[in-house]
């Protein structure tokens, strides 16, 4: 038996959904970097950084203004377990060692993103996303006090695992965020006002998919002008048919017929790009067009297409 066999017997359908969800989001990431590095160098790759940082803050301040909204402490042990924004993925492993309000310690055993730019040989560009987006996220989400420390990470080829020490202490604080952050500063603190569930799905992996390409398009723009959005452009050129490529795979794999549904089902970013609300916000610029005519279109036309010869 193939291992793509192994695999589909190994996952119920809604796992392998789940998973060509991750992945795809994985890869936009991927392509737009190996697109702004090979267009326009050293300038590309620092469009890359400055992008990944945004993207890295822009998560921070909407999950702390989640938190603040249903009165949650702003601290490690909400960074990571109080309504997180990444979908969890069914291949991911990590062994959790320390979380509290000051401190988490982990190692992160297997992560499907470093593996997935691993297989398609752009490890250079997933190790920019391990330096930038974490100290980005994690360190603006407590205002600029957290510590982070990532002394090891699967994309760096001599490292089997990843280190995580990321650390909110209440002296490094200004006194008057200590009680937002820490409940022995705050003696009224009633506890919070309602439950916030982790992001799942389409839906969670939709989010992040357009926030990403949002941030890195944009500071693809702002540093390298026509030529960033030139080399945008064509990163969701070669995606599309690499895109259309893994979701014929997905649909044969799963013994499904290949339509927009099966496309929805499958893919973070909705087809029916009028019908996704976050566009108001992150489409503009143009970028929403791009997207449309640079991506969307292309891959409903050759899944579409090909979908027919399947079976």
């Amino acid at each position: 038996m193939s291992a793509k066999g192994r695999l589909v017997m190994k996952y119920t359908l809604n796992e392998m959904q789940i998973m060509n969800l991750a992945d795809h989001y994985t890869l936009l990431y991927a392509f737009l970097g190996k697109s702004l590095l090979e267009q326009c160098g050293e300038k590309g790759e620092r469009a890359l950084r400055e992008g990944t940082r945004r993207f890295g803050r822009d998560r921070a301040e909407a999950l702390r203004a989640r938190h603040l909204d249903a009165n949650v402490k702003i601290n490690m042990h909400s960074l990571f377990a109080v309504g997180a924004d990444l979908p969890p993925d069914p291949r991911f492993k990590r062994e959790l060692q320390e979380l509290n309000p000051q401190e988490r310690v982990s190692h992160t055993l297997y992560c499907p993103m470093a593996a997935l730019w691993k297989e398609y040989g752009v490890m250079e560009i997933g190790r920019i996303y391990c330096e930038e987006f974490h100290r980005a996220c994690y360190g603006h989400y407590a205002f600029g006090y957290t510590k982070v420390n990532l002394a090891k990470t699967q994309t760096q080829p001599e490292d089997e695992y990843c280190a995580f020490n990321v650390v909110l202490r209440p002296e490094t604080l200004p006194e008057e965020l200590r009680a937002v952050c820490f409940e022995e500063y705050d003696p009224e603190y009633s506890g919070p006002v309602k439950q916030l569930a982790q992001a799942q799905g389409k839906s969670g992996f939709g989010t992040l998919f357009i926030k990403l390409y949002f941030h890195i398009a944009q500071a693809a723009e702002d540093i390298l002008g026509d030529m960033g959005r030139s080399a945008v452009c064509k990163g969701l050129e070669d995606m599309a048919e690499e895109c259309a490529d893994r979701l014929l795979c997905a649909a044969r794999e799963q013994g499904k017929e290949m339509s927009l549904d099966f496309i929805e089902a499958n893919y973070p970013l909705r087809m029916d790009m009028d019908g996704e609300p976050l566009w108001s916000i992150y489409g503009s610029g143009g970028w929403k067009e791009e997207m449309k005519n640079h991506f969307c279109n292309k891959v409903q036309r050759i899944c579409l297409d090909n979908g027919q010869r399947l079976f």
